[in-house]
Protein backbone atom coordinates (compact mmCIF):
# COMPACT_ATOMS: atom_id res chain seq x y z
CA UNK A 1 0.00 0.00 0.00
CA UNK A 2 1.03 3.59 -0.45
CA UNK A 3 2.08 5.12 2.84
CA UNK A 4 3.19 8.66 3.46
CA UNK A 5 5.42 10.34 5.98
CA UNK A 6 4.31 12.70 8.68
CA UNK A 7 6.18 14.42 11.54
CA UNK A 8 9.80 13.26 11.86
CA UNK A 9 9.43 10.71 9.06
CA UNK A 10 6.85 8.54 10.78
CA UNK A 11 5.18 6.36 8.15
CA UNK A 12 1.39 6.17 8.22
CA UNK A 13 -1.01 3.79 6.50
CA UNK A 14 -4.61 4.36 5.39
CA UNK A 15 -7.12 2.26 7.32
CA UNK A 16 -10.89 1.81 7.35
CA UNK A 17 -12.83 0.74 10.45
CA UNK A 18 -16.41 -0.50 10.85
CA UNK A 19 -19.18 -1.82 8.62
CA UNK A 20 -18.90 -0.57 5.05
CA UNK A 21 -22.21 0.01 3.29
CA UNK A 22 -24.34 2.91 2.14
CA UNK A 23 -26.02 3.28 5.53
CA UNK A 24 -22.96 2.89 7.80
CA UNK A 25 -19.82 3.68 5.80
CA UNK A 26 -16.47 2.76 7.26
CA UNK A 27 -14.45 5.35 9.14
CA UNK A 28 -11.43 6.32 7.01
CA UNK A 29 -8.35 7.18 9.03
CA UNK A 30 -4.55 6.84 9.17
CA UNK A 31 -2.35 5.01 11.66
CA UNK A 32 1.40 5.11 12.30
CA UNK A 33 3.21 1.84 11.51
CA UNK A 34 5.17 0.73 14.57
CA UNK A 35 7.39 -2.37 14.62
CA UNK A 36 8.15 -1.64 18.27
CA UNK A 37 4.56 -2.26 19.39
CA UNK A 38 2.07 -5.12 19.23
CA UNK A 39 -1.00 -2.99 19.93
CA UNK A 40 -3.11 -1.27 17.30
CA UNK A 41 -5.11 1.64 18.73
CA UNK A 42 -7.07 4.67 17.59
CA UNK A 43 -8.29 7.84 19.34
CA UNK A 44 -11.92 7.33 20.24
CA UNK A 45 -15.05 9.00 21.53
CA UNK A 46 -16.03 9.74 24.20
CA UNK A 47 -12.62 11.33 24.82
CA UNK A 48 -11.56 11.73 28.42
CA UNK A 49 -8.41 13.33 27.09
CA UNK A 50 -7.43 13.32 23.41
CA UNK A 51 -4.77 15.27 21.54
CA UNK A 52 -5.76 17.37 18.54
CA UNK A 53 -5.67 15.22 15.40
CA UNK A 54 -6.87 17.83 12.93
CA UNK A 55 -10.07 18.05 10.94
CA UNK A 56 -9.13 15.60 8.18
CA UNK A 57 -9.96 12.48 10.19
CA UNK A 58 -12.89 12.12 12.63
CA UNK A 59 -12.53 10.34 15.97
CA UNK A 60 -13.61 6.71 16.07
CA UNK A 61 -16.91 6.11 17.89
CA UNK A 62 -17.50 2.49 18.91
CA UNK A 63 -21.17 3.22 19.68
CA UNK A 64 -21.74 4.18 16.04
CA UNK A 65 -20.18 1.00 14.61
CA UNK A 66 -22.46 -2.00 14.05
CA UNK A 67 -19.46 -4.33 13.84
CA UNK A 68 -17.80 -3.30 17.13
CA UNK A 69 -17.63 -5.94 19.87
CA UNK A 70 -16.47 -5.31 23.43
CA UNK A 71 -13.77 -7.55 24.93
CA UNK A 72 -14.12 -8.46 28.63
CA UNK A 73 -11.50 -9.51 31.16
CA UNK A 74 -13.00 -13.00 31.13
CA UNK A 75 -12.57 -13.41 27.38
CA UNK A 76 -9.80 -15.59 26.00
CA UNK A 77 -8.73 -12.74 23.73
CA UNK A 78 -8.11 -10.42 26.69
CA UNK A 79 -6.14 -13.05 28.58
CA UNK A 80 -4.16 -13.97 25.46
CA UNK A 81 -3.04 -10.47 24.58
CA UNK A 82 0.28 -9.19 26.05
CA UNK A 83 -0.11 -8.36 29.75
CA UNK A 84 0.94 -4.75 29.19
CA UNK A 85 -2.27 -4.27 27.20
CA UNK A 86 -4.67 -5.17 30.02
CA UNK A 87 -2.94 -4.51 33.33
CA UNK A 88 -6.10 -3.67 35.30
CA UNK A 89 -7.64 -7.08 34.56
CA UNK A 90 -4.83 -8.77 36.48
CA UNK A 91 -6.23 -7.26 39.71
CA UNK A 92 -9.70 -8.72 39.11
CA UNK A 93 -11.15 -12.22 39.44
CA UNK A 94 -10.42 -14.45 36.47
CA UNK A 95 -14.12 -14.58 35.54
CA UNK A 96 -14.64 -10.79 35.67
CA UNK A 97 -16.87 -9.35 32.98
CA UNK A 98 -15.32 -5.91 33.34
CA UNK A 99 -14.02 -4.35 30.08
CA UNK A 100 -10.56 -5.46 29.02
CA UNK A 101 -8.58 -2.30 29.69
CA UNK A 102 -5.13 -1.29 28.46
CA UNK A 103 -2.53 1.36 29.16
CA UNK A 104 0.65 1.91 27.16
CA UNK A 105 3.59 4.29 27.64
CA UNK A 106 5.91 4.79 24.65
CA UNK A 107 9.57 5.73 24.82
CA UNK A 108 8.95 9.29 23.57
CA UNK A 109 6.46 9.94 26.37
CA UNK A 110 3.30 9.32 24.34
CA UNK A 111 0.60 7.50 26.31
CA UNK A 112 -2.69 5.85 25.41
CA UNK A 113 -5.27 4.05 27.51
CA UNK A 114 -8.82 2.80 27.18
CA UNK A 115 -10.43 -0.57 26.51
CA UNK A 116 -9.76 -3.42 24.07
CA UNK A 117 -12.44 -4.17 21.49
CA UNK A 118 -12.76 -5.72 18.05
CA UNK A 119 -14.10 -4.30 14.81
CA UNK A 120 -13.86 -4.85 11.08
CA UNK A 121 -10.71 -3.25 9.65
CA UNK A 122 -9.95 -2.48 6.02
CA UNK A 123 -6.44 -2.08 4.61
CA UNK A 124 -5.80 -0.49 1.24
CA UNK A 125 -4.14 -2.58 -1.46
CA UNK A 126 -0.74 -1.46 -2.87
CA UNK A 127 -2.35 0.38 -5.79
CA UNK A 128 -5.09 2.14 -3.86
CA UNK A 129 -7.80 0.38 -5.85
CA UNK A 130 -9.60 -1.33 -3.00
CA UNK A 131 -9.45 -2.64 0.54
CA UNK A 132 -8.66 -5.99 2.16
CA UNK A 133 -10.93 -6.60 5.13
CA UNK A 134 -9.98 -8.18 8.46
CA UNK A 135 -12.84 -9.33 10.67
CA UNK A 136 -12.74 -9.03 14.48
CA UNK A 137 -9.46 -7.13 14.62
CA UNK A 138 -8.41 -6.51 18.28
CA UNK A 139 -7.47 -2.90 18.93
CA UNK A 140 -7.28 -0.28 21.62
CA UNK A 141 -10.20 2.13 21.90
CA UNK A 142 -8.10 5.05 23.09
CA UNK A 143 -10.20 7.43 25.14
CA UNK A 144 -7.28 8.97 27.07
CA UNK A 145 -4.23 9.84 24.98
CA UNK A 146 -1.35 12.24 25.43
CA UNK A 147 1.63 13.36 23.37
CA UNK A 148 4.57 15.41 24.70
CA UNK A 149 4.46 19.14 23.95
CA UNK A 150 7.62 18.89 21.82
CA UNK A 151 5.86 16.62 19.31
CA UNK A 152 3.40 17.79 16.67
CA UNK A 153 1.89 14.37 16.04
CA UNK A 154 -1.65 14.54 14.71
CA UNK A 155 -2.11 10.99 13.43
CA UNK A 156 -5.19 9.33 15.01
CA UNK A 157 -3.38 6.21 16.27
CA UNK A 158 -0.88 3.38 15.79
CA UNK A 159 -0.74 0.07 13.94
CA UNK A 160 1.44 -2.40 15.87
CA UNK A 161 3.54 -4.63 13.59
CA UNK A 162 5.10 -6.92 16.17
CA UNK A 163 4.34 -10.62 15.88
CA UNK A 164 2.10 -12.64 18.18
CA UNK A 165 -1.47 -13.50 19.11
CA UNK A 166 -4.10 -10.89 18.28
CA UNK A 167 -1.73 -8.67 16.27
CA UNK A 168 -2.37 -7.31 12.80
CA UNK A 169 0.19 -9.68 11.27
CA UNK A 170 -1.54 -12.67 12.84
CA UNK A 171 -4.95 -11.50 11.61
CA UNK A 172 -3.60 -10.90 8.10
CA UNK A 173 -1.96 -14.37 8.20
CA UNK A 174 1.18 -13.10 6.43
CA UNK A 175 4.78 -14.22 6.84
CA UNK A 176 6.36 -11.29 5.03
CA UNK A 177 6.11 -7.52 4.94
CA UNK A 178 8.30 -4.62 3.85
CA UNK A 179 8.43 -0.85 4.16
CA UNK A 180 10.38 1.98 2.59
CA UNK A 181 10.66 5.36 4.32
CA UNK A 182 11.19 8.28 1.91
CA UNK A 183 14.04 10.72 2.37
CA UNK A 184 11.73 13.72 2.60
CA UNK A 185 8.99 13.65 5.22
CA UNK A 186 6.46 15.07 2.75
CA UNK A 187 6.98 12.30 0.19
CA UNK A 188 5.10 9.02 -0.12
CA UNK A 189 6.75 5.74 0.87
CA UNK A 190 5.47 2.17 0.70
CA UNK A 191 4.24 -0.64 2.92
CA UNK A 192 3.50 -4.12 1.55
CA UNK A 193 2.31 -7.40 3.07
CA UNK A 194 2.55 -11.02 1.97
CA UNK A 195 3.71 -11.82 -1.55
CA UNK A 196 3.78 -8.13 -2.45
CA UNK A 197 6.51 -7.53 0.14
CA UNK A 198 9.94 -6.70 -1.27
CA UNK A 199 12.51 -9.09 0.25
CA UNK A 200 15.92 -8.26 -1.25
CA UNK A 201 19.33 -7.08 -0.11
CA UNK A 202 21.63 -7.71 2.85
CA UNK A 203 20.21 -10.24 5.29
CA UNK A 204 20.27 -9.69 9.07
CA UNK A 205 19.15 -12.66 11.14
CA UNK A 206 16.94 -11.69 14.07
CA UNK A 207 16.83 -13.01 17.61
CA UNK A 208 13.68 -15.06 18.00
CA UNK A 209 11.26 -12.81 19.85
CA UNK A 210 8.05 -10.88 19.25
CA UNK A 211 10.01 -7.69 18.58
CA UNK A 212 12.64 -7.13 15.88
CA UNK A 213 16.01 -7.43 17.59
CA UNK A 214 19.39 -8.30 16.05
CA UNK A 215 22.85 -8.93 17.48
CA UNK A 216 25.10 -5.90 16.99
CA UNK A 217 28.68 -7.19 16.89
CA UNK A 218 30.89 -4.31 15.70
CA UNK A 219 30.74 -0.63 14.72
CA UNK A 220 32.91 1.10 12.09
CA UNK A 221 33.37 4.76 11.18
CA UNK A 222 34.59 5.34 7.62
CA UNK A 223 35.53 1.69 7.40
CA UNK A 224 37.72 1.76 10.51
CA UNK A 225 36.97 -0.58 13.40
CA UNK A 226 36.06 1.19 16.65
CA UNK A 227 37.52 -0.21 19.82
CA UNK A 228 35.18 0.11 22.79
CA UNK A 229 38.04 0.05 25.29
CA UNK A 230 38.59 -2.23 28.27
CA UNK A 231 34.93 -2.52 29.19
CA UNK A 232 33.70 -4.05 25.97
CA UNK A 233 29.95 -3.76 25.39
CA UNK A 234 29.82 -5.69 22.15
CA UNK A 235 28.17 -7.88 21.09
CA UNK A 236 24.87 -6.47 22.24
CA UNK A 237 21.25 -6.27 21.08
CA UNK A 238 19.71 -3.62 18.83
CA UNK A 239 15.96 -3.01 18.45
CA UNK A 240 14.54 -1.94 15.07
CA UNK A 241 11.62 0.40 15.74
CA UNK A 242 9.74 2.22 12.97
CA UNK A 243 7.68 4.05 15.58
CA UNK A 244 10.72 5.69 17.17
CA UNK A 245 11.88 9.03 15.78
CA UNK A 246 15.01 8.72 17.91
CA UNK A 247 17.92 6.32 17.38
CA UNK A 248 19.94 5.53 20.49
CA UNK A 249 23.18 3.84 21.47
CA UNK A 250 24.50 2.51 24.77
CA UNK A 251 26.59 5.31 26.39
CA UNK A 252 29.89 3.47 25.88
CA UNK A 253 29.16 2.82 22.21
CA UNK A 254 27.97 6.40 21.78
CA UNK A 255 31.20 7.74 23.29
CA UNK A 256 33.29 5.66 20.88
CA UNK A 257 31.25 6.70 17.82
CA UNK A 258 31.32 10.41 18.71
CA UNK A 259 35.09 10.39 19.26
CA UNK A 260 35.68 8.51 16.00
CA UNK A 261 33.63 11.07 14.06
CA UNK A 262 35.36 14.03 15.72
CA UNK A 263 38.83 12.92 14.61
CA UNK A 264 38.50 13.62 10.86
CA UNK A 265 36.56 16.81 11.70
CA UNK A 266 39.16 18.07 14.17
CA UNK A 267 39.55 21.46 12.46
CA UNK A 268 35.89 22.23 13.12
CA UNK A 269 34.48 23.22 16.51
CA UNK A 270 31.83 20.78 17.77
CA UNK A 271 28.89 22.04 19.82
CA UNK A 272 25.74 20.77 21.50
CA UNK A 273 22.35 21.97 20.25
CA UNK A 274 19.18 21.15 22.19
CA UNK A 275 19.30 17.39 22.90
CA UNK A 276 21.74 16.63 20.08
CA UNK A 277 25.15 15.73 21.45
CA UNK A 278 27.38 16.37 18.42
CA UNK A 279 26.68 19.35 16.15
CA UNK A 280 28.68 21.54 13.79
CA UNK A 281 28.20 24.80 11.98
CA UNK A 282 26.15 24.01 8.88
CA UNK A 283 28.08 26.37 6.58
CA UNK A 284 31.47 25.06 7.68
CA UNK A 285 30.58 21.46 6.87
CA UNK A 286 29.30 22.28 3.38
CA UNK A 287 32.79 21.67 2.02
CA UNK A 288 33.03 18.21 3.66
CA UNK A 289 31.74 14.93 2.24
CA UNK A 290 30.42 13.34 5.41
CA UNK A 291 29.85 10.05 3.59
CA UNK A 292 33.61 9.81 3.15
CA UNK A 293 34.84 10.93 6.56
CA UNK A 294 31.97 10.03 8.91
CA UNK A 295 30.05 7.08 7.48
CA UNK A 296 28.90 4.75 10.27
CA UNK A 297 28.58 1.01 9.66
CA UNK A 298 26.78 -1.40 11.97
CA UNK A 299 27.90 -5.03 11.75
CA UNK A 300 25.36 -7.66 12.75
CA UNK A 301 26.06 -11.29 13.67
CA UNK A 302 29.72 -10.88 12.55
CA UNK A 303 28.36 -11.28 9.02
CA UNK A 304 26.32 -8.37 7.64
CA UNK A 305 27.28 -4.69 7.35
CA UNK A 306 24.64 -1.96 7.15
CA UNK A 307 26.07 1.38 6.00
CA UNK A 308 24.47 4.58 7.28
CA UNK A 309 25.00 7.61 5.08
CA UNK A 310 24.79 11.29 5.90
CA UNK A 311 21.11 11.47 4.88
CA UNK A 312 20.42 8.94 7.66
CA UNK A 313 22.88 10.15 10.27
CA UNK A 314 22.80 13.93 10.15
CA UNK A 315 19.94 16.34 10.79
CA UNK A 316 20.29 19.91 9.53
CA UNK A 317 18.55 22.88 11.09
CA UNK A 318 18.81 26.10 9.13
CA UNK A 319 17.17 28.11 11.92
CA UNK A 320 20.19 27.68 14.18
CA UNK A 321 22.62 27.06 11.31
CA UNK A 322 23.70 23.63 12.54
CA UNK A 323 23.92 20.03 11.45
CA UNK A 324 23.76 17.39 14.17
CA UNK A 325 24.41 13.68 14.53
CA UNK A 326 20.95 12.10 14.67
CA UNK A 327 21.87 9.38 17.17
CA UNK A 328 21.24 9.99 20.87
CA UNK A 329 22.79 8.65 24.05
CA UNK A 330 20.52 5.99 25.49
CA UNK A 331 20.54 4.25 28.85
CA UNK A 332 22.99 1.34 29.32
CA UNK A 333 22.30 -1.70 27.12
CA UNK A 334 19.65 0.07 25.04
CA UNK A 335 20.33 0.40 21.30
CA UNK A 336 17.51 1.53 19.00
CA UNK A 337 17.61 1.65 15.20
CA UNK A 338 14.96 4.35 14.72
CA UNK A 339 13.17 5.42 11.57
CA UNK A 340 15.63 8.26 10.85
CA UNK A 341 18.21 5.58 10.03
CA UNK A 342 15.73 3.79 7.74
CA UNK A 343 15.27 6.52 5.15
CA UNK A 344 15.82 5.46 1.52
CA UNK A 345 16.28 1.84 2.59
CA UNK A 346 13.75 -0.83 1.68
CA UNK A 347 13.50 -3.14 4.70
CA UNK A 348 11.85 -6.53 4.24
CA UNK A 349 10.87 -8.95 7.00
CA UNK A 350 10.54 -12.74 6.83
CA UNK A 351 8.67 -14.13 9.80
CA UNK A 352 8.93 -17.93 9.63
CA UNK A 353 10.49 -19.34 12.79
CA UNK A 354 13.23 -21.00 10.73
CA UNK A 355 13.83 -17.81 8.70
CA UNK A 356 13.30 -14.85 11.00
CA UNK A 357 15.26 -12.06 9.34
CA UNK A 358 15.34 -8.52 7.93
CA UNK A 359 16.65 -7.58 4.48
CA UNK A 360 18.16 -4.14 3.74
CA UNK A 361 18.27 -2.70 0.22
CA UNK A 362 19.26 0.92 -0.31
CA UNK A 363 17.05 2.63 -2.87
CA UNK A 364 15.16 5.84 -3.55
CA UNK A 365 11.90 5.33 -1.64
CA UNK A 366 9.81 8.19 -3.02
CA UNK A 367 6.67 7.03 -4.86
Amino acid sequence: MRAHSTYEHLLVMPVGIGRNNSITPMLKTELIIDTGSSLTWVQSLPCESCYKQGDQFPYYNRFASETYEAVRCIDVMCRGLPLANHTECSDLAWDSKEPCSYSVLYGDGTTTSGVIGTDKFYFQDPYGLGYQSVMSMPFGVGTSNHIPDRLTLSTPGVTGLMRGYGTLLEKLAVKKFSHCFPRDEHDTGSLSFGEKAKIIGAKVDLIKSRSYVARLTNVYVSGKFISMGINDVLPTEMLFDTGSTTSMLDPKIMDAVVEAIKRPLIKFQPKQVDDFELCYDLIELCSINLDEVAKVTFEFNYATDIDLLSLNLWKSNRKNNSTCLGIHRGPPDLNVFGNNLMRDINIGYTLDEDDLAMYFHRQHCKR
